[in-house]
């Protein structure tokens, strides 16, 4: 029993911050693959819907071409990572999609007060998720920096008078909320299941 602590405590001290990464075999890369499909599902439905209130409820005609043209390269992510076999590059056109439609809609709807510059939030965690640890830290960085430069282009006067009705600020609005709670419940889900998956995960002879 004594032993079996001071092994604990010896792992729990040698451990660095940060674990290492996971084995891309098969099974991860099969298991990504399904996830990138779900989250470009979950995702699209925003975006979609996103570029249909920018189309009904949005005075410039510009939101709605970007947001239209971001959806649908947004949805071939999947065949992207067909293409290329990269999830990476197939992660990067999804969130890379969604940042400018994102940045896009806040800046024609409030600027760096536009509420729809919370979904910066969750594109480190999708590039996390379906690629390593280094793409998540870049993202982070990205995303801080989008954000700051939306602040810097509101100080600095750049930002139009918002463009976008009462009922498509509280579509937008709800939106946001269910859009969060749903991903955030999907998410969870996930983080359970991955628990799962790693420890029945078949080990290598």
């Amino acid at each position: 029993m004594e032993r079996c602590l001071e092994q604990e405590e010896q792992i729990h001290w040698g451990t660095s911050l940060f674990s290492l990464d996971v084995k891309e075999d098969l099974h991860v890369r099969h298991y990504k693959w399904r996830l990138l499909l779900l989250i470009t599902l979950l995702t699209g439905l925003l975006m979609w819907t996103y570029s249909f209130i920018s189309l009904f409820f949005v005075e410039d005609p510009t939101l709605a071409q970007i947001g239209f043209t971001c959806s649908i390269l947004h949805a071939l992510s999947p065949l992207v990572y067909r293409w290329t076999r990269s999830m990476p590059v197939a992660a990067y056109n999804m969130v890379i999609s969604g940042m400018v439609f994102q940045f896009s809609f806040s800046f024609f709807t409030g600027g760096f007060f536009s509420p729809t510059l919370i979904w910066f939030a969750v594109l480190p965690l999708i590039v996390g998720l379906l690629t390593k640890r280094f793409h998540a830290v870049v993202w982070t960085f990205l995303s801080v920096g989008a954000y700051m430069l939306m602040f810097l282009f509101q100080n600095k006067g750049l930002v139009p008078e918002s463009s976008i009705s009462e009922l498509g600020r509280t579509l937008a609005q709800f939106m946001i909320g269910l859009g969060l709670i749903g991903l955030v419940g999907g998410f969870t889900v996930f983080f359970l299941e991955l628990a799962y998956f790693y420890h029945h995960k078949p080990k290598d002879p």
